[in-house]
């Protein structure tokens, strides 16, 4: 099977390594950034795997690295807009019979598919959907950092007199990548946006580098947090 990737980062990078693993795929990924690009060429670049520097939304770009041969385009960037526009070039100018979109924003998610994307997948839904099936902690734990590399999972409970109780997402000022995926409140799991207020005794699940969650842990923002 033919598969092009646009977006190489943890998500891009740890797909390619496992399809790579069937020596009757062939790979294209591409990747804007240059320096990680040149990583995962350096790193991953076989004969089943082809890796060009780019923007995953031009379309020439995209002709020049294969993909009017490509039966599936999957889009893994961080940009949900970006990951859409790339699906549509790849299915109105190309033809690919196949795409698969990551949105990081679960509510983008009945679009795409209304606007044509074959499958849209949302980690963040995903992870909300296991909550709400009352995996166990310690199970969800592994399944998510078993595929996010250096990024790992937190739960800490909003305590009173907490420095971000009582504000919303917007207001407050987390550590460079961490983002709040989940809250668990009165027994609901909330996906959260912008407007979404922090209250006491809120179950927050977070995912970051662990330097920075550690940072978290001991600055006052929540009361505590678990491993």
């Amino acid at each position: 099977m033919r598969i092009m990737i646009i977006g190489g980062g943890n998500v891009g990078y740890y797909l390619t390594k496992d399809l790579m693993e069937n020596k009757k795929n062939h790979i294209m990924l591409v990747e804007e950034d240059k320096e990680r690009c040149d990583g995962i060429e350096n790193d991953l670049g076989t004969h089943n795997v082809a890796v060009t520097w780019g923007d995953g939304t031009d379309a020439q770009l995209l002709k020049d690295a294969g993909i009017g041969e490509t039966d599936v385009v999957i889009t893994v960037t961080g940009h949900d807009q970006n990951n859409l526009t790339a699906c549509q070039i790849a299915k109105d100018y190309f033809g690919v019979k196949r795409t698969v979109a990551r949105v990081k924003n679960p509510k983008n998610i009945i679009a795409f598919k209304k606007l044509g994307v074959d499958s849209v997948i949302s980690s963040t839904d995903a992870i909300a959907n296991t909550i709400n099936e009352e995996l166990d902690w310690t199970e969800m734990k592994r399944f998510v950092e078993d595929h996010t590399s250096d990024l790992k999972l937190s739960r800490y409970t909003v305590a009173q007199g907490a420095g971000f109780e009582g504000h919303t997402l917007r207001e407050i000022s987390l550590k460079s990548g961490v983002i709040i995926i989940a809250i668990l409140r009165d027994g609901s799991v909330i996906v959260p946006n912008g407007e979404t207020i922090l209250m006491k005794n809120d179950e927050v699940i977070l995912w970051g580098k662990k330097e920075e969650l550690d940072k978290i842990r001991t600055d006052g923002s929540f009361s505590g947090g678990a491993e």
